[in-house]
């Protein structure tokens, strides 16, 4: 790209462009298209010192410039400072995309970076506080420092930053007992402050799924989470000033009590993001984003479109003024007058001509490319045509394709290959390998630009890199944190109320103890030792758990029947791996050089798990033993072309492929897919459905006898008995779970000794896979694709202006809608609402009671685009994937399940493009305390907070029954999942000869020390139970290291008595493992007694030296065929459980 950039650098027009920017103020160039106007903007930021700021109309255009320009510029070169366009809504929460981008701009501006800066009108004219306040408010930390620790935590609280026991994602801090853990904003991992006392004394990076620290590093910044921060003194005068506005003119007894509660969240930092209009009363400049960089120069994109949009922006200001009450009178000043924008240059880039009175213009005289679409002749044509006279650029985008093109127009034309160290030449061919995406015929200039999309059919660019500022949360592996209230089960007493971990002093010995209840009054205090016969329950969305009654025959019975159950399930499972195991199957050739030219066309960057999914594949293949492997993963996580993969490498091996759709609409959609990336591979794809005529039905079917087609895509017509391959090979089944057992039966036949791949969206719990890793091959996907356009949420109230503006802009870039209306009963009146809000709008409804034909023709005229606007029931929960629909308004979300929530969302932000969620809910001054409830758990859906860990344990309960059969979801709820599913690891490990027999969990020798974790140290139950948990899993002196580390990573340097607790559970390991019989303490000494098959097998001189090495005061004695020994406990240096687990490790 640079050597393009450089040839036009030095063409007349962009000369001509530069010295008019220098002269003038303003300069106008007209007639201009997307590609030139790119390299304008490129020109000007190369050519001076400082910032630019480019606007857009809207945020749409915004990020297509954004990323058109950063597959250019490098990440430090390039901001993005989308600015919401609801600017007077009231919304209940948003979720943090946009507003974490405006930040991640600002910290590049205030470290000077030089960029472009994209933004949209709103973006441009919003009121910010001004950037003096930005550079008080970041706290910087070097290691030495002295800091005043309460007044640092205050700080944090006040830049946006909350409290948790736990850091789990960005803008979360904790501390504990002189250790700070903080997720900047600013940072891709969290950060562990150590303090001595009041001094910084080490800052370390921590990984947020183990908490363990990393690396260290010397300092830190930590930029504020809001945008809106002040400090006591200015929250004062802000308080004074409205208080006094309160005195001096009458307000509405409405408008009263909101500016009160205004003034309420303000003081607590509560809500500040909604509360950023009360940001110009502190300052007396407020500013802009242009005012935050030292040489103004704005370049406004389509500058018409940029005023049109001002004048909407200024009219809804204007509506909320006249509509809101009193509340308005306050003096809210919103955005700046787009006249009063000032800038040292403006340039005006617009399409057509000049928009506004110019000083200056600059003539485009250009058009868009020829698309050539394969067609060699006309192409060599156009080339020998522009000979001499026109300087050709074509782009190629690696050395394969370059060489390709060479070979089809050699000695047909002249051209030159530009290399590495070549200028591009002046009215010749020229030829190069460039990461270039734009096109022009730029006629001012005689300059044609190509790159491989205009000279090929089908082609499909990478997409551009979109770098989000927000940082990965924690993946969501742990979805089972404890609160008190949860239910609990326990593996004798069955389910209670788990409420909370309680000390006791019992005796000599202190411990902690995890406090249940049961049915009526019966609590149960459970010693921390007896943890791992505890669990969180996890039951199915709007399961009621029965809870059981201490001492009650209700939990054995209900276990017995539930170990028999998944007994069943393993016998089946095992059965099914041994028949496959049996069976002789394909072995697939390697992997060759064209599977990977296949590989290499995704126009996308494969995830880490799509990567190993297709490794697992490939390997499957390549035995002799039938592929049966489950693919699992969330919607647009990349299965479809892991499946394609699979299909390519069995057709290169002349094996034949089907693959089974649930839907007519998702085999066509899948046709197309499959059609577009393997026709030029001369890959024949064929489809039936009952949308195909009869007799291209037949036509189809003859080609599959023949060996003619190579993958036919379908419903379940391809199930049928008069379906004939030539040679087939390999079957995909997407979302088996959705078809009938008559369906389900034929699949199993087929599936002995073929390669069968399943897909399923739901995603399945990692300790499903664990529990059936032997007999059961499976994959996940749970790493979203990179770069992916984020959603942004929203949650209202229902709002026929924001319905109307959000279709409105939806279509205004040629996209479509899904509106979700949940009755059946009314959903044609609904729909028709929307018809009078958007005229322009074409509507279409569909539902569930609809006949499956009827439904199916709806959605395919939607997909096909003959609709704008689809208003649907949850049927478009799983399924259909319709990449142009990028705008979700759902009409009552508080009555719609998480799980649900989270699955419809996801039908949106599938493709390259910003998408929109709209949680709406009813106006209603009054709302239940029910409503209100819920509409706080959508909140926290919304911000990826608990709300959003109940979705995903839901979809995991409902994936878990998928694969093992939906009639046993009783049995899980019967139970809890976790147990449920470790009863079937263990039948699966029975019946697989992995150990003998199912032992009920034993108790194992114990030693009287203190078992607890003092609140002073780790305050969390939750937190608190983990450790224990950890704990009661040591397994050998490694551990013991390794876990007194954590702990002094985490918390802090542990007491004596954990280091002797974990001492304590190596003890009891040890005590099964090396055939300890017995302990007795007596006033002076210990016995520890060996059984007898230990002690006839030993090796006594090694034990008697290394025990010499330990310790004089240890003795032996031989009684009773047993060996005995003796700890002199008054004369050991330490206590003796020490020297005990030392001399075990020699047994």
């Amino acid at each position: 790209m640079n050597k393009i950039l450089k040839y036009l650098s030095n063409t007349s027009f962009f000369r001509d462009l530069k010295a008019k920017y220098h002269q003038l103020d303003e300069l106008h160039i007209t007639d201009t298209n997307e590609s030139i106007s790119i390299f304008t903007v490129l020109e000007v930021f190369n050519e001076v010192e400082h910032s630019v700021l480019l606007v857009a109309p809207n945020i749409y255009h915004a990020q297509k410039v954004f990323d058109k320009l950063s597959n250019i510029l490098e990440p430090n070169n390039l901001g993005f400072f989308p600015q919401d366009e609801f600017l007077t809504t009231e919304m209940l929460a948003m979720s943090n995309e946009f507003k974490l981008e405006r930040i991640n701009t600002i910290r590049k501006i205030l470290d000077n970076n030089k960029m472009v800066i994209v933004t949209n009108t709103t973006g441009l004219i919003k009121y910010l506080q001004p950037r003096k306040q930005w550079e008080k408010a970041i706290i910087k930390l070097e290691k030495n420092d002295v800091v005043n620790i309460n007044e640092l935590l205050s700080k944090l609280v006040s830049l946006g930053y909350k409290r948790e026991e736990k850091v789990d994602k960005q803008g979360e801090f904790s501390y504990r007992g002189g250790l700070l853990d903080i997720f900047p904003l600013n940072e891709i991992n969290p950060l562990r402050i150590e303090f001595f006392d009041d001094e910084v004394e080490t800052i370390r990076f921590f990984d947020i799924n183990t908490q363990r620290s990393t690396i260290k590093t010397k300092d830190i910044e930590i930029f504020p989470m809001f945008e809106f921060h002040y400090s006591e003194t200015q929250f004062r005068k802000l308080n004074n000033l409205i208080n006094e506005k309160l005195e001096e003119m009458p307000f509405d007894e409405k408008s009263y009590s909101r500016i009160e509660e205004d003034l309420l969240n303000l003081e607590s930092h509560t809500d500040i993001d909604k509360l950023a209009r009360y940001s110009t009363f502190i300052y007396n400049k407020p500013e802009t984003i242009i005012d935050y960089l030292d040489n103004k120069t704005i370049i406004y994109w389509d500058h018409k479109k940029v005023q049109e949009n001002y004048e909407t922006v200024i009219t809804d200001i204007t509506e909320w003024y006249t509509s809101t009450g009193d509340y308005p009178k306050l003096g809210f000043k919103l955005v700046k007058d787009i006249e009063h924008i000032y800038a040292g240059k403006s340039l005006y880039l617009d399409v057509f001509g000049v928009t506004r009175k110019a000083k200056d213009k600059l003539e485009v005289r250009a058009k868009e490319p020829v698309i050539y679409n394969n067609n060699v002749h006309m192409l060599l044509k156009d080339l020998n045509k522009y000979k001499g006279y026109t300087t050709v650029i074509i782009t190629f985008k690696d050395q394969k394709k370059l060489n390709q093109f060479i070979s089809l127009i050699d000695d047909k034309v002249e051209f030159s290959i530009i290399g590495l160290k070549d200028d591009i030449l002046d009215k010749k061919l020229n030829l190069l390998v460039s990461d270039n995406f734009l096109a022009f015929e730029f006629f001012s200039i005689n300059t044609i630009l190509l790159n491989e999309d205009n000279l090929y059919k089908g082609q499909e660019r990478k997409k551009a890199k979109y770098r989000s500022s927000l940082k990965d949360a924690k993946k969501l592996s742990r979805i089972e944190e404890l609160k008190k209230g949860d239910l609990i089960v326990h593996y004798d007493h069955g389910i209670g109320r788990f409420l909370g971990v309680t000390q006791m002093t019992l005796g000599e010995n202190t411990n902690d103890y995890i406090h249940i209840a049961y049915k009526g009054d019966d609590t149960l205090f459970i010693p921390v030792e007896n943890i791992k016969l505890i669990q969180k329950y996890v039951g199915s969305e709007g399961t009621k758990a029965k809870i059981h009654k201490l001492g009650g025959a209700d939990w054995a019975k209900t276990k017995q029947r539930v170990r028999k159950k998944v007994k069943d399930i393993a016998e089946k499972l095992i059965k099914l791996y041994a028949a496959r195991e049996e069976a002789k199957g394909f072995a697939y050739s390697p992997e060759s050089d064209l599977q990977l030219d296949f590989e290499a066309d995704f126009p996308y960057q494969e995830t880490p798990d799509q990567l190993t999914a297709i490794e697992d594949i490939k390997r499957d293949m390549e035995s002799t033993m039938p592929m049966d492997r489950l693919l699992c993963g969330d919607v647009g996580y990349g299965k479809t072309e892991v499946a394609m993969r699979a299909a390519f490498k069995a057709v290169l091996d002349n094996k034949q492929v089907a693959y089974l759709a649930p839907t007519t609409v998702l085999s066509r959609q899948h046709y197309f897919t499959f059609k577009e990336r393997l026709t030029k591979y001369g890959i024949k794809v064929g489809l039936l459905n009952r949308f195909i005529t009869r007799s291209v039905q037949r036509e189809v079917m003859k080609k599959l006898v023949t060996g003619e087609i190579d993958i036919v895509i379908g419903t379940h017509r391809i199930l049928s008995k008069d379906m004939v391959f030539n040679d087939l090979g390999l079957l995909i089944i997407d979302e088996e779970q959705r078809f009938g057992v008559e369906h389900k039966e034929i699949i199993k036949e087929m599936k002995i000794n073929i390669d069968v791949l399943s897909l399923s969206a739901t995603p399945i719990p990692r300790t499903l896979q664990m529990a059936i890793m032997g007999v059961k091959s499976m994959s996940l996907l749970e790493t979203p694709p990179l770069n992916r356009y984020p959603i942004q949420t929203y949650v209202l109230e229902r709002n026929d202006a924001i319905t109307r503006d959000a279709i409105e802009r939806e279509m205004a870039r040629n996209g479509q809608v899904f509106y979700l209306y949940n009755r059946v009963d009314d959903i044609a009146v609904v729909a028709r609402q929307i018809e009078r809000l958007v005229p322009e709008a074409r509507v279409v409804y569909a539902h569930g009671k609809m006949g499956r034909l009827q439904l199916e023709e709806v959605i395919q005229a939607f997909l096909d685009g003959e609709y704008d606007v689809l208003v649907s029931t949850t049927i478009i929960e799983t399924g259909i994937d319709i990449p142009n629909a990028n705008t979700l308004l759902i009409h009552d979300s508080d009555r719609l399940g998480l799980s649900q929530l989270y699955q419809i969302r996801g039908r949106v932000g599938r493709s390259d493009r910003i998408a929109y969620s709209y949680l709406m809910y009813k106006k209603n001054k009054q709302l239940t305390e029910e409503a209100i409830k819920r509409l706080k758990v959508i909140k926290e859906f919304t911000e990826l907070g608990s709300g959003f860990k109940i979705a995903m344990r839901d979809l995991s309960i409902r994936g878990a029954g998928d694969v093992l059969g939906t009639e046993q979801s009783g049995f899980m709820d019967s139970v809890g999942l976790d147990l449920f599913l470790e009863m079937l690891k263990q039948e699966v490990s029975l019946q697989n000869g992995e150990i003998d027999e199912i032992k009920e969990p034993t108790t194992p020798l114990k030693v009287k020390v203190n078992k607890f974790i003092d609140s002073n140290y780790i305050k969390n139950d939750y937190i608190k139970m983990e450790m224990h948990r950890k704990i009661a899993n040591i397994k050998s002196k490694e551990d013991i290291i390794q876990l007194t580390e954590e702990f002094k990573d985490r918390f802090g340097i542990p007491s004596k008595e954990i280091e002797l607790y974990m001492y304590e559970k190596l003890f009891e390991h040890y005590s099964v493992l090396k055939g300890v019989e017995k302990i007795r303490r007596l006033k002076n000494n210990v016995t520890v007694t060996l059984n007898e098959d230990v002690s006839a097998n030993i090796n006594g001189e090694y034990l008697f030296m290394r025990a010499n090495d330990l310790s004089r005061f240890i003795r032996f004695e031989f009684k009773k065929d047993r060996l005995n020994v003796i700890f002199e406990t008054i004369k050991l240096d330490k206590h003796y459980l020490y020297y005990v687990v030392d001399l075990l490790e020699f047994v």
